[in-house]
């Protein structure tokens, strides 16, 4: 075998989604291992296994692997069962209160596969419209949270875990902020997720438009803070897929206007690398430096960042001096969004001296901030 594993797994996962019908390696029983082990890391073990049926017979895994792969597909196929019909459940309570609830990124995007039970699934997320207070209110009187629950501090959304065990993030913001011009951007976003159509599964999804929108700032909002494996990138190369000419250029006219073209060009280099995917197909021109950039990334940490290297231990400072260091490393990558996120941060930082003071910490706990929170509630 003279290709590296990365390069291996990315033909697979190619060959996998239908998008080659050339697969032509012989591998033994430690490859097929390191590919599973890969596949795990990537949260892609259910589209792989997708490829086995179809490959030569010389070239399948032998059936003790096949049968270890088959069981964590199969289970994946279950939990997407369970994740729609949750999806479903929850788009008719809300709809009963008289809300449009709109499922994003996950199951929204697994429909998009040419399985769509074989995306792995992380969590529900759903945009219900009503701001902070109003969302907060509705999930108290529909009994989804208690005021002892957590109430999860970031900006754009509310978290609970059901009675199936998945977890649950209310979005009572569309997406999470950007830093350059991020009230147009919102309003933006509100008008168009407008468009979301009833899908069979008895869910609400937003456009494609407003997908990769949404998306890109998810993704980078991941590659600054810890990193993103191949599944993430994997549902925006379906979305761009799915997507038309005029859908591609509306969002990059958008992308330049927020300040995102950094994040876009880094993106799409990815996807040049990993599928192959055709520059007509593109927002905008790759850029190799910076695709190659997350892709090291993607491999190194998987998804999310979760089998990098953890973090060392030692003392507070040490820890917040490392932090501000791997910020400023992406300086290079997009100078205006990491000045900006520096910017924001040392803001938010001095604000708080009266807060830390108060309580007497140098860093505030989230249960701090949850009695915070219900305190507004109130």
């Amino acid at each position: 075998m003279n290709d590296s594993i990365d390069i291996i797994f990315c033909r697979l996962l190619r060959f996998a989604l239908g998008l080659t019908q050339d697969f032509s390696y012989t591998l033994n029983d430690d490859e097929w291992n390191a590919l599973f082990v890969m596949a795990k890391q990537q949260t892609l073990l259910g589209v792989i296994y997708n490829a086995f049926s179809q490959l030569p017979k010389e070239s399948r895994p032998t059936r003790l692997i096949a049968i270890r792969w088959s069981g964590a597909a199969e289970t994946i196929r279950g939990v997407n069962r369970l994740m729609n019909q949750d999806a479903s459940r929850y788009t008719q309570l809300f709809n009963e209160k008289g809300v449009k609830a709109v499922v994003l990124k996950g199951q929204a995007n697994a429909r998009l596969y040419p399985d769509p039970l074989s995306r792995q699934a992380g969590d529900i997320d759903i945009w219900v419209p009503g701001g902070y207070e109003g969302v907060a209110r509705l999930l108290l009187e529909m009994g989804l949270i208690s005021e002892k629950s957590f109430v999860d501090d970031k900006i754009h959304h509310i978290g609970f875990r059901n009675e199936n065990n998945i977890e649950i993030e209310v979005h009572h913001k569309a997406s999470s902020d950007i830093l350059f011009r991020n009230k147009e951007f919102q309003e933006l976003l509100l008008e168009e997720i407008d468009n979301a159509m009833l899908a069979p599964e008895g869910f609400y999804v937003p456009s494609i438009r407003f997908a990769l929108l949404m998306q890109l700032v998810h993704l980078q909002h991941h590659f600054f803070y810890g990193g993103l494996g191949l599944r993430q990138y994997t549902d925006y190369y379906m979305l761009l897929k799915h997507s038309t000419e005029s859908d591609r250029e509306y969002v990059w006219k958008c992308i330049k206007r927020f300040g995102l073209g950094c994040a876009c060009s880094a993106v799409m280099g990815l996807l040049e690398i990993v599928f192959e995917l055709p520059r007509e197909q593109m927002l905008c021109a790759p850029s190799k430096k910076r695709g190659l950039r997350l892709y090291k990334m993607a491999f190194d940490g998987g998804n999310f960042g979760k089998h990098a290297q953890k973090e060392k231990g030692g003392f507070l400072l040490k820890r917040w001096l490392m932090r501000r260091i791997h910020a400023l490393q992406w300086f290079s990558f997009d100078p205006l969004n990491v000045v900006l996120r520096e910017i924001q941060y040392w803001k938010t930082t001095f604000s708080l001296i009266p807060v830390r003071i108060r309580h007497r910490r140098i860093s505030l706990q989230h249960h701090d901030q949850e009695k915070n929170v219900m305190e507004t509630l109130k």
